[in-house]
């Protein structure tokens, strides 16, 4: 379906009782993508293989992290520091020791560990490689981070422009700014547009089609319908991630209904039986947005595999136990 193998990785920042009106900034693969409010969860996708991974603030950084990230797999980080003086154990000799040590050491300062599901995760200060081998290391390309988004936003800028940069801010909050792309925010100025959308629908992991009132109504300078013709951006879209198989999620506003199936060329026919996520305007638009994320989240997390549970057997005279069983039919042993 995609051409570029993807994996997610998230970030979460637990809230602590210092420097909570700051921000970490987080670095994958040596360049600042995002920034990282206390308590917040981040969530990023990039191609598989490796990456590095750390966060900062100021002077103050974390030990880098690599990943060997899988393609389809989301690794779960967190993220805060080493010894604050507030908190358990703190103000304690030990908390003060390692509070001061680690400010010493500004390297150092922040912690930032694997907290499920695992992933080859390299030591976070690795040995001193050869001279060659440093130098096969500094030579290597090394692949950039955030520059394919998961979430494609198609939309029509004459009827829903204003809402989607709603949408696009509140999606980028959740899954991180560079994981989003909307057009007006991602096609640089003298880039092709046509063949950057392709390129970026191909690599997406999810569409999402903002539906407003005018959306299948819409017409050009000649009064004819945009839906009709062939090079209509918003018609392109959807036929490329429906042809692709790209999973898509309908979003209507503004009290938008669903396109009726003869309401559409046949190229689109499929967009009608799709089960869409509504948004509704305020107060409840924030509710709406949430239910999209969980959404697209349902879609690009792979469904974890089901492990079959460990047989059970009498410890007294082997008898196998069914699921649940409290004493062996057998011997009458508890089990």
């Amino acid at each position: 379906m995609n051409d570029a193998p993807l994996a997610t990785v998230e970030l979460t920042r637990p809230r602590a009782a210092v420097k909570v009106l700051r921000s970490y900034s987080v670095l994958i693969d040596g360049r600042k993508i995002d920034s990282l409010e206390a308590g917040a969860t981040r969530r990023y996708a990039l191609p598989a293989g490796s990456h590095e991974i750390g966060v900062s603030m100021d002077f103050y950084k974390s030990p880098p992290l690599t990943l060997a990230l899988r393609a389809g797999e989301t690794v779960c980080l967190e993220c805060g520091e080493k010894a604050p003086l507030l908190g358990p154990g703190g103000l304690s000799l030990r908390g003060l020791g390692n509070a001061f040590g680690s400010m010493l050491s500004p390297n150092d300062y922040f912690y930032l560990r694997v907290i499920g599901p695992e992933a080859t995760e390299a030591p976070a200060v690795p040995a001193a490689p050869a001279p060659e081998a440093a130098s096969r290391i500094a030579s290597a390309p090394r692949v950039q981070a955030g520059i394919e988004p998961m979430i494609f936003l198609s939309y029509r800028r004459d009827d829903t422009e204003h809402i989607t940069g709603r949408i696009r801010d509140r999606l980028g909050m959740h899954f991180g700014d560079h994981a989003v792309f909307r057009d007006v925010d991602s096609i640089p100025a003298g880039m092709d547009f046509v063949r950057k959308v392709e390129e970026t629908i191909r690599a997406a992991r999810v569409l999402v089609a903002i539906i407003g009132p005018q959306w299948a109504d819409a017409t050009d300078r000649q009064g004819r319908r945009r839906l009709d013709q062939a090079d209509d951006p918003v018609r392109f879209e959807l036929e490329t991630a429906l042809g692709l198989e790209l999973p898509l999620v309908p979003v209507l506003v503004r009290q938008a209904r669903m396109p009726a199936r003869e309401e559409l060329p046949a190229s689109l026919a499929a967009l009608s039986s799709i089960n869409a996520v509504i948004i509704p305007p305020e107060p409840y638009f924030a509710e709406g947005v949430k239910r999209l994320a969980g959404a697209i989240e349902a879609l690009i997390t792979p469904a974890a595999a089901v492990v079959p549970a460990a047989p059970r057997f009498c410890v007294a005279c082997g008898h196998r136990l069914a699921p649940g069983q409290a004493f062996c039919t057998l011997c009458g042993q508890r089990a």
